[in-house]
């Protein structure tokens, strides 16, 4: 049996595994277009670093 600590644990998601399972791709691979190991030019990718900025790069107004 498991504790409710780990039940509540094993349910939280960090944001790369939102983006990931937003985007149909892996964490690894948003954490590295986070990083900037690997620079998006097109594509998924490109829509994966928009959704990061978006995230946590707003736009101040």
């Amino acid at each position: 049996m498991s504790t409710l600590a780990e039940k509540i644990k094993s349910s939280r998601t960090t944001p790369y595994q939102k983006i990931a399972i937003e985007f149909d791709t892996s964490e690894d691979y948003v954490g590295q277009i986070a990083r900037g190991d690997r620079i998006p030019k097109r594509g998924k990718g490109l829509k994966i670093q928009k959704r990061l900025n978006e995230l946590f790069n707003p736009v101040e107004k």
